[in-house]
């Protein structure tokens, strides 16, 4: 075995790692969810349709059991996500240089912190106008009667996405920083970038209001334009730092 070969199969078993510790972490996190913080994550996923003035029915037997248990995997992903976090981290540091590495703790808060807040603005900003317009402005004239089943799918559907999305400055810190990606390639991909966010923000979005898809979509090209600044610093400090050595 050469050692590219071996390289590849050590990264390999790195990933395989990384993947198992954070599905591990999010087992611990569902069931710490569902035995603790259940009726906490019900009043809140609910709480956006209670305001509107709408109940949920269930259609099965076993709908709202399963249901309990997805909106626990649900908050388990975001109680393990420190974890996950960490172990994305973990993985792609020993690609950088040592004194990179100082600024994994920084990193790793931030990732946190991007991570919630995307929910956090989904959920807070969103959501409501969201089910507003879907299911009052929408569906005039016609008595909903909502599955809580689909209901919570489409709740974390709608999240997920969002705090997924905030990480792009981070993902650009680290692809700028191994030199895959710089200020002037993203400037010049703006325009087809833009155009694939919206494409994404229709798919990712749970539903065909338009109106989410732009909340969704907007927030990606402002990250990228912060991304892009971001990319900026780091090459003018590396080309600095290149120009006095």
């Amino acid at each position: 075995m050469t050692k590219k070969d071996e390289n590849l199969v050590h990264h390999l078993e790195d990933l395989r790692k990384v993947l198992l510790i954070s599905f591990a972490a999010i087992f611990v996190g569902t069931i710490i969810c569902y035995s603790l913080f259940l009726d906490q994550v019900i009043e809140i996923v609910v709480g956006p349709l209670n305001k509107l003035g709408q109940d949920l029915v269930f259609l099965g037997v076993t709908e709202g059991l399963f249901t309990k248990i997805k909106m626990s995997i649900f908050g388990g992903v975001i109680i393990s996500s420190p974890v996950i976090i960490w172990q994305m981290l973990r993985f792609i540091f020993p690609a950088l240089y040592s004194h990179e590495k100082k600024v994994f703790v920084p990193v790793f808060f931030l990732g946190i912190i991007l991570f919630i807040s995307g929910i956090v603005f989904g959920y807070k900003l969103v959501l409501d106008l969201s089910l507003k317009i879907l299911i009052i402005n929408f569906s005039e004239g016609l008595s909903p009667m909502i599955s809580v089943s689909k209901y919570v799918s489409f709740v974390i559907s709608f999240l997920l996405p969002f705090g997924i999305i905030f990480e792009i400055p981070l993902i650009t810190f680290f692809l700028t920083k191994l030199g895959l990606i710089s200020a002037k390639f993203l400037r010049e991909k703006r325009k087809y970038v833009i155009l694939i966010m919206f494409v994404l923000a229709a798919v990712l979005s749970p539903g065909p209001d338009v109106l989410a898809q732009l909340f969704l979509a907007i927030p990606m090209i402002v990250l990228y334009e912060i991304s892009i600044i971001i990319s900026a610093l780091i090459g003018r400090k590396k080309q600095k730092k290149d120009l006095s050595e």
